[in-house]
């Protein structure tokens, strides 16, 4: 039995990668092809190749559900298709078992999608980013930006330009009272971290106070201490698509953001899909299973094919569906990302429960 339980395995196995291969290309290819609108001076076509080549991971990682999907629908109608599952079920083995041998290789598209979110693509990403810009002119550093917005409690901080260093210009603090009222406001020619728990020093004050009768005092000072949890770590992740982002900078930014009473729901959000991105791939394997042991087991191949990709894409634009209404209507952001995962699941346990 472990030896047919090996060849279904490998059999999945093979036609997972050989469909996430397949959707990979096909979408790097029309990539590319869009990309090329954008060629002209030292941004060449060869550049434009390197570029869609680097942003792959990412876009391998965004595909892997879908190839899981139509790779467990197409490899399973392989076995269908010779009649080797009806032998299998004739020998006693029970469908649940099959579904187990078929769940072993989607746990490694599952691990390779967590090592590829997690430490390759916010690197393949930042230099794909680098290298098109310095290709196109632009002067282009990861971790510089333009104008920033910060608040902590009751002060509201303008960041004229970060620094990829990590040193801040042209500051504007704005300190108000509860009733809304500006009470202070100080400028900073510069900044510079101090270090993890010492906080920022500010260098070339301006402060000017301001009194109830409506009277303003303007005081000078060459330098002053910033306690701020703020760090130059966090201003760098400002800078990235949370997209690129690993799941552990979009957890400890996400919740710096909830701290400070900004508005997080957009990393909550990125971070939820990536944390339940392992379920959603094996959802999409129950899917498939469910299909080939239901209605699917008598069609032919290309009609399976069909069906799972109208599958993976409903799930996907389900998924983004739920993600900006809760961006919009503001509801938990696990809501929208599990919501449609646990459809899947749902309707797939049914379904192979059904025929048995």
């Amino acid at each position: 039995m472990s030896l047919l339980a090996s060849y279904v395995s490998r059999t999945m196995l093979a036609a997972m990668l050989l469909t996430l291969v397949l959707l990979l290309g096909l979408e790097m290819v029309f990539s590319f092809i869009g990309e090329l609108e954008e060629v002209k001076g030292g941004y060449t076509a060869l550049e434009a190749l390197i570029y869609i080549g680097l942003t792959g991971p990412q876009r391998a990682y965004n595909l892997l559900p879908i190839a899981a999907l139509v790779g467990g629908i197409t490899g399973l109608g392989l076995l269908a298709g010779a009649s080797e599952l009806v032998v299998m079920r004739a020998a006693g083995v029970s469908i649940g078992r099959i579904v187990w041998w078929v769940m072993r290789p989607a746990l490694v598209l599952v691990v390779a999608g967590v090592l590829l979110g997690q430490y390759v693509v916010p690197e393949s990403e930042k230099r794909a980013e680098i290298r098109r810009s310095q290709a196109q002119g632009q002067n282009y550093l990861v971790g510089a930006r333009g104008t920033y917005w910060h608040r902590e409690g009751g002060q509201v901080v303008r960041v004229g330009r970060v620094l990829p260093d990590g040193e801040l210009r042209d500051l504007v603090f704005f300190r108000l009272a509860g009733d809304g009222h500006l009470q202070e406001s100080v400028q900073a020619r510069r900044a510079r971290y101090q270090g993890e728990g010492k906080g920022w020093r500010l260098f070339e004050l301006s402060e000017t106070r301001i009194r109830d009768d409506g009277s303003a005092r303007v005081l000078q000072s060459p330098e002053r201490a910033w306690p701020s949890r703020l760090t130059p770590e966090f201003l760098r992740l400002v800078t990235l698509d949370p997209e690129t982002l690993s799941l552990s900078n979009l957890y400890q930014y996400a919740h710096y953001m909830k701290q400070q009473g900004l508005d997080s729901s957009a990393y909550f959000l990125e971070f939820w899909k990536k944390a339940l991105a392992p379920l959603a791939t094996l959802s999409m394997v129950l899917i498939a299973c469910s299909f080939i042991f239901g209605p699917l087991r008598s069609v032919t191949m290309g009609l399976r094919i069909l069906a799972g990709v109208m599958a993976g894409l409903l799930f996907r634009y389900a998924q983004d569906f739920f993600g900006y209404a809760s961006l919009v209507y503001d509801f938990s952001p696990v809501l929208a990302a599990g919501l449609p995962i646990a459809v899947c699941l749902l309707i797939g346990s049914v379904a192979i429960a059904r025929v048995r």
